[in-house]
């Protein structure tokens, strides 16, 4: 069988080599991916004539069911392309609601009808006009542009032709080495450095395909947690945009990963399609797209199978699966629907919420003892039920529980990092601090990206004393969830620590632009105005908690008096603050604060000597700000030196 023959088309100043998937240009090579010459060439092949979109679809993409968003996006970039490369003309025209139409003048080129090339490559020249001859009385054109040249048959034709056959050789082999570097280069930027998978949208909305498109983009994370060369983001990171209203580059840009999968589930009868793509954030490239339909029947079973399918296709295209098994979950589906309610009410972070989930994942556990993620998550619920604002339990009672399910979950599994973080948070509260540090150690090793393990470290290792390391842990927890409200808090909190105000106000603001209500935020930002002498700017922040905190607007306003030396105000403040007895509901160390923004010294000292230096307080009492008004006095040195507290250092 004959080799096949280079095609080309040309249009402006363009060559189209259809054989070798080449768009060229005088000056070298325009860099396109496949997909995207692929549909210049259909395109161009059908020049003049209108090609509907799903003819186009069912061309470029044979074997999948993509979405027309796809198509819509490779006809963008390739206008964009075309329009950089060629002095803004437009080839592509839109005909609406049927397809796209090329519009340009366009010239083929065979080489079965003699022409030869010549061409610029990679600022190689390979000329062979001067050894032809021809009779024709159009100049030759320069060497760095696409020539073809009909040559008159003389004697010194086989001479030439060998010469010509050389020359296109050294073509030839220089169009190879291209797309040699071009796949390889190709296959290594593809494999991305972040994935994050959206809960896959469903067609039809219920409760429970809500909770398929969850436990699908679950039970992907887990599997794809086992690439070799990519981050996955946990399911927590994600967990969020169930019901969401932006579009997956937004959302890939807002969690700061290179790559979005998106997928949608769509049930008819026993049958369900899922169809998923995978999308470059950088420039909204569908990198990876595919269908996949299966027999419905269970949720878990369904998840499984189209889960499975799914990481065997991507994984040919960005990255092995190491042997490393995923996570065993549970047989009993029944008992992961209720995880995977129990998680998703876990993840909402309020008091209801809480409840919530605690009642979904005993039932989870209760049909299947031996699920251990159930467990773990469920220990995590009773551990954050023990602190300040849940207290859906007493504490000691939700650490008790807490410590029971958490112990449960790893001997189970030993390798679950939820249990690991949240077994570390019991140990720290009873005191036991070797032990918790080896912990969250663990579970960052299992699950280096699990963005709740590192705040929990970095807040361990500010009342370690360690700032520097402290930061990083948080910076690490912003990048992995920079769209939680509480790191984007708990970093500017450590920034505060460190007296470094600017980027304490920029990530409490970032804060405030997630969650505008966010009292924790506000306050904090209203204090770092203070601690920069804002006064105005930390007055108009204190000020919007007079709807919703009486006391806390007083007690706002009446240190920034105190500190920009309005003293007498302060202390009428102080004394609205002080009516009504709402000191009982304030610690003795935020008290002392109070009084020394005033000026109320020896009040304040009183105050201060109430305080029981736990591990974080006696953090709090090295580096935090708020009592500077103190420092500088004896009283509280003294007070370092009987409580054995070091002075400020990192």
């Amino acid at each position: 069988m004959d080799k096949q023959l280079p095609r080309y088309y040309e249009f402006g100043p363009f060559r189209l080599n259809v054989t070798e998937h080449l768009l060229q240009k005088s000056d070298g090579v325009v860099p396109l991916t496949p997909k995207l010459v692929d549909t210049l060439a259909v395109l161009v092949e059908n020049s003049g004539h209108v090609v509907t979109k799903d003819g186009l679809m069912q061309t470029l993409w044979p074997d999948s069911f993509v979405e027309e968003s796809s198509l819509t996006q490779n006809i963008s970039l390739l206008r964009k392309a075309l329009a950089e490369h060629g002095n803004g003309q437009q080839y592509i025209e839109t005909i609406p609601k049927r397809g796209y139409r090329f519009v340009a003048e366009v010239r083929e080129l065979n080489e079965q009808k003699g022409g030869l090339l010549v061409q610029e490559r990679t600022h190689t020249e390979v000329l062979i006009e001067e050894h032809l001859i021809h009779d024709s009385k159009e100049p030759v054109r320069a060497a760095n542009q696409f020539t073809v040249v009909q040559p008159t048959v003389t004697r010194d034709y086989h001479r030439v032709r060998k010469i010509a056959l050389a020359g296109c050789a050294v073509l030839l082999l220089a169009a190879a080495f291209f797309l040699f570097q071009r796949d390889r280069t190709a296959k290594s930027a593809f494999a991305p450095k972040s994935i994050a998978v959206l809960p896959f949208k469903t067609m039809n909305p219920t409760t429970q395909n809500d909770l398929m498109g969850l436990g699908i983009a679950d039970a992907l994370i887990l599997k794809l947690s086992r690439l070799d060369q990519s981050s996955v983001l946990p399911i927590s990171s994600v967990f969020r945009y169930v019901n969401r209203d932006k579009d997956a580059l937004s959302i890939g840009k807002e969690l700061g990963v290179d790559t979005v999968l998106e997928g949608s589930v769509q049930q008819e009868g026993d049958r369900v399609r899922v169809t998923a793509q995978l999308i470059s954030v950088s420039d909204g490239r569908t990198l990876w797209a595919g269908k996949f339909d299966d027999s419905y029947t269970s949720l878990f079973t369904l998840q499984d199978s189209i889960s499975e399918l799914m990481v065997t296709s991507l994984s040919s295209e960005i990255g092995t699966i190491n042997k490393r098994p995923a996570a065993p979950l549970t047989k009993d589906p029944e008992a992961y629907q209720a995880y995977l309610t129990g998680f998703y009410f876990w993840n909402r972070r309020t008091k209801t919420n809480l409840s919530k989930a605690i009642d979904y994942l005993e039932s989870a556990v209760n049909k299947d003892p031996n699920f251990a993620f159930a467990h773990a998550i469920l220990a995590d619920c009773y551990y954050l039920g023990s602190q300040d604002g849940y207290e859906i339990l007493s504490s000691d009672e939700s650490l008790r529980r807490a410590n029971a399910a958490a112990t449960r979950a790893l001997a189970l599994d030993e390798t679950i990092a939820e249990a690991h973080a949240t077994r570390a948070g019991i140990l720290f509260e009873d005191g036991h601090y070797d032990q918790a540090e080896r912990e969250f150690r663990r579970a960052l090793e299992l699950k280096p990206n699990y963005a709740v393990a590192h705040l929990r470290y970095g807040y361990f290792l500010f009342g370690d004393g360690k700032l520097s390391e402290a930061l990083a842990q948080m910076k690490q927890a912003q990048q992995l969830d920079p769209v939680s409200t509480v790191n984007n808090v708990a970093l500017a909190y450590v920034y505060t620590m460190m007296r470094d105000y600017d980027s304490a106000i920029k990530w409490n603001r970032k804060a405030l632009e997630l969650q505008p209500d966010f009292s924790g935020g506000r306050f904090n930002l209203a204090m770092t105005y203070l601690h920069k002498q804002m006064f105005a700017e930390a007055l108009a922040e204190f000020e919007t908690f007079k709807e919703t905190d009486p006391p806390m607007a007083l007690r706002g306003q009446a240190m920034v008096y105190g500190l920009s030396g309005r003293s007498k105000e302060a202390r009428q403040l102080l004394k609205e603050t002080m009516r009504g007895n709402p000191a009982d509901q304030m610690r003795s160390l935020d008290m002392a604060i109070l009084f020394g923004y005033v000026g109320e010294k020896e009040t304040a000292f009183q105050w201060l000597e109430k305080v029981t230096p736990t591990r974080f307080t006696v953090a709090r009492l090295r580096f935090d700000p708020e009592l500077d008004p103190l420092r500088k006095d004896s009283r509280f040195q003294e007070y370092l030196d009987r409580h054995g507290i070091k002075a400020e250092s990192d």
